[in-house]
């Protein structure tokens, strides 16, 4: 599978991406292309396996780690706070939440970043639901409740 076309595009884009970021280029438009490859290969062999990757580690494992996915996905959500891409956090952060089980792994690393940008754009209901949601899918995720804890916390000591 790793010789596959379109990975090998997602390859080539994470290369491009890094090689920019060492260069002094905290965000550019590869990123957001190699997110979107990552997120067409996935859609791709879904179409013909509804059971691909279930959960974000099995891309490792069925790409015998050649990625580093999980790492990629993480910096990408990362250099998009450095910019201050708060609406793209929100987005691509459901999108990537949504395309996963989350049954075996946590969502919470990406799950905070979208509280935090919803924060950030001045959307505390909107955080606040987001967390409710979150509780709702991942029940056993303790950070679903701290974090709505600590929005509501800090909600009433601004009342």
């Amino acid at each position: 599978m790793g010789r596959d076309p379109k990975w090998e595009k997602f390859a080539e884009l994470t290369a491009h991406c890094y090689k920019d970021a060492e260069n002094g280029n905290t965000l550019n438009a590869c990123w957001d292309d190699a997110f979107n490859a990552l997120m067409d290969v996935i859609m791709q062999e879904r179409a013909a396996d509804s059971g691909f990757a279930r959960e974000l580690g099995d891309l490792e494992q069925l790409t015998d780690f050649k990625f580093n996915i999980v790492g990629v996905v993480l910096d990408y959500f990362d250099r998009l706070w450095q910019v201050g891409d708060y609406q793209t956090i929100c987005t691509n952060g459901d999108r990537i939440i949504s395309a996963f089980d989350w049954r075996v792994e946590s969502s919470s690393a990406i799950r905070l970043r979208v509280v935090n940008a919803l924060m950030k754009l001045g959307k505390k209901d909107a955080a606040v639901a987001y967390c409710m949601e979150w509780m709702k899918a991942e029940p056993e995720d303790v950070n679903a409740a701290m974090t709505k804890k600590a929005l509501l916390t800090d909600t009433e000591e601004e009342g």
